[in-house]
């Protein structure tokens, strides 16, 4: 083995080192550390649920203001009864590409010249995926005179879904309002009445690096990218609003809700699974 395969050689297991060969942290540099993610996940969750209880206090303290317009009828009574499960998925891939080529120009005679082309690629990705499930009457959640929910001061720890505007609120106003219209009737208890909200949120970076060598007989890396990587970043967020079962407590939605969070899930992993197969 010669010093230019050598050199190859070092240059390919010393770049592969580290991205998409380790199972990557949920936070980014400088903050990638077991410690940092715990504190990123307990974040979001502190906000989300404090989103929840205002989205669903705002739901129906706006629709109780409006009943003195409706002669004292309201329209939210049916949410006494629900429940919200809710699907937390964190996603983090990492890839990385090592491409090298060189151009050799061996001695030849003055009559020819001889060529040789050479080249190689070498990848790695490691994915890691984060799932976690939780559970909420309406009625907790809801917002009782003197009760607060304040997340204003929350760090974001890095993800979008802290502190951020996730129109929770707008799809139970909507469906309420449907209903003070007469557009629809109220939802009834065991019936297919389930409301689904889903956010995502997807953040790449990627970067690469391209040296280039030219010798007396060899040109090392005369075109393309020597060294890819990137890494995306998925957070993805679906809410199941449904009647509670009361076969088993309240503690868990009707079938049918359970059966359209499950669909909800599995398309959110098949959607993740596209996402992370796609090239960069």
């Amino acid at each position: 083995m010669n010093w230019l395969e050598r050199a190859f050689l070092v240059l390919l297991t010393s770049s592969l080192a580290g991205c998409g060969t380790v199972v990557p942290q949920l936070r980014d540099w400088p903050y990638a550390t077991d410690v940092q993610g715990e504190l990123m996940v307990q974040a979001i969750v502190r906000s989300i649920r404090c989103e929840l209880r205002h989205a669903v206090t705002t739901a129906v303290n706006d629709d109780i203001a409006s009943a003195h317009a409706n002669k004292g009828k309201t329209y939210s009574d049916f949410l006494d009864n629900w429940g919200a499960q809710l699907l937390l998925t964190l996603t983090v891939v990492e890839k990385s590409t090592l491409s090298p080529s060189v151009n050799l120009m061996p001695p030849s005679p003055a009559s020819s010249v001889l060529n040789v082309a050479a080249g190689g690629s070498l990848s790695s990705q490691a994915t890691r995926t984060e799932k976690m499930n939780f559970f909420y009457t309406v009625k907790e959640l809801y917002l009782r005179k003197g009760e607060e929910c304040d997340a204003s001061g929350e760090e974001r720890q890095g993800s979008l879904l802290v502190k951020n505007d996730l129109k929770i609120a707008s799809i139970l106003t909507s469906r309420i309002n449907t209903v003070a219209l007469g557009q629809a009737r109220a939802p009834a208890a065991g019936k297919p009445n389930v409301l689904s909200h889903q956010i995502t949120f997807q953040i790449v970076s990627s970067g690469n690096i391209t040296p280039s060598w030219r010798l007396v007989r060899a040109t090392i890396n005369p075109s393309g990218s020597l060294f890819n990587t990137s890494r995306d970043r998925t957070q993805d967020l679906v809410i199941t609003f449904g009647p509670l079962d009361k076969a088993q407590g309240g503690k868990s939605l009707i079938a049918i809700a359970e059966q359209a969070h499950f669909a909800s899930q599995l398309a959110s992993g098949v959607s993740s699974g596209f996402k992370a197969a796609l090239p960069q």
